[in-house]
């Protein structure tokens, strides 16, 4: 591109070359590659200026420099027409520096043999390598950014993720938490009559989970209607919306079409069609599949299970639920989670709805009230 910058066209080519780094059939390479990409004819207008020469040993001169140097460099300076000229770094603040006028005398006398034409660059040869260089430099601008914001993943303000834990009766969901936060957060164990939020600093994001109580395994009208309210108030607990609703499904438990159903009708009903673009079924209790692999438990699981994944996107993970803090998998599936989130673009979290917010529904835990923002939760 620099060629165009010396309209109409530049007299000479310099070939800068420095006699402190080894000339390799490689630079040869680059060098007519570089010439080639001009256009035909370069050849004509080129010299070879050799910098450092103050670096050769003491009565080495450059000839000789040219000649023990190899073939590569040989080969260079003859297709330059033998014309080269070379600096001594040395002497570029003294007052007999004679140098730049030498190198002005042998580029008036390569004009001269050219007739005092200049070189004529094909400007749609260097167009092309132009538009290969800026979609290198973009390309360098895309990786840098990558870098600066993985960068302010790790160093700067964490990032928060919403989630809401859903499920059966005694399926392990507040386990579930505790592994996800790293530490004791729910009591498990007992059945959860109302719901609870914890927040931590997890992977180095802001994870603020609500643990609901549990819905009846087989209708969603054997589920109490106050359950049903609860679970709403958790997803409003976790404003604007839950990025995520975990469905907890345990590894050990079958499931029928009559249970599937149940759940997505618990899901649906209470959080509307659109609530499957923000589901994923995590299965606890991993650590009963021993060594067989989630993806085979899935296909033994049968049709139903099947189903279940498809509603959700596919997306589903495992959690050994018996090691808080220790599970690894825990950093994968916020993984996972944030590929969700980016797959639903500007549907990231799931909206809170009025009726979600409902004064029948007043039954929470402590600090839960649907008026807080759970941004403004503190670190427990």
């Amino acid at each position: 591109m620099g060629a165009i910058l010396c309209p109409p066209g530049p007299h000479a080519i310099l070939l800068v070359v420095s006699v402190t780094q080894p000339f390799t059939d490689i630079h040869r390479r680059a060098a007519e590659d570089q010439l080639a990409a001009l256009g035909g004819g370069t050849w004509r207008y080129s010299m070879v200026v050799f910098t450092g020469v103050d670096k050769l040993t003491k009565g080495v001169f450059i000839e000789e420099h040219i000649a023990n140097t190899g073939e590569s460099l040989q080969w260079l300076v003859e297709r330059c027409g033998s014309r080269y000229h070379a600096f001594d770094n040395t002497r570029k603040e003294t007052e007999d520096n004679t140098q730049v006028p030498e190198l002005m005398e042998k580029v008036e006398e390569l004009i001269t043999d050219n007739q005092g034409w200049y070189f004529e660059v094909n400007e749609l040869i260097l167009l092309e390598e132009e538009q290969a260089r800026r979609a290198l430099e973009e390309e360098r601008m895309r990786m840098e950014e990558h870098a600066r914001q993985r960068d302010q993943m790790i160093g700067g303000p964490p990032r928060e993720l919403r989630l809401l834990l859903l499920g059966w009766k005694g399926v392990g969901k507040s386990s579930v938490g505790n592994s996800i936060l790293g530490r004791r957060y729910f009591e498990s164990g007992q059945e959860t009559e109302l719901c609870l939020r914890r927040q931590a600093l997890v992977s180095g994001r802001r994870i603020t989970i609500v643990d609901t109580p549990g819905w009846d395994w087989f209708s969603v009208r054997r589920t109490p209607k106050r359950i049903r309210q609860e679970s709403q108030r958790g997803a409003a607990l976790l404003r604007p919306g839950p990025h995520t609703l975990l469905l907890v499904l345990p590894v050990v438990s079958s499931l029928t079409a009559r249970k599937r159903r149940t759940l997505l009708a618990h899901i649906e009903t209470l959080f509307g069609d659109s609530a499957c673009l923000h589901t994923m079924v995590l299965f606890s209790c991993g650590d009963w599949l021993g060594r067989t692999p989630i993806e085979e438990h899935i296909l033994r699981g049968g049709r139903e299970l099947q189903r279940l994944l498809e509603y959700c996107g596919n997306y589903y993970h495992v959690l050994d639920s018996k090691t808080p803090g220790k599970d690894r998998s825990v950093s994968v599936l916020l993984d996972k989670i944030e590929e969700m989130i980016r797959e639903n673009g500007d549907k990231a979290f799931l909206p809170i709805q009025t009726e979600w917010l409902s004064e029948e529904s007043s039954y929470s835990s402590d600090n839960t009230e649907p008026e807080d923002d759970c941004r403004g939760c503190q670190l427990q």
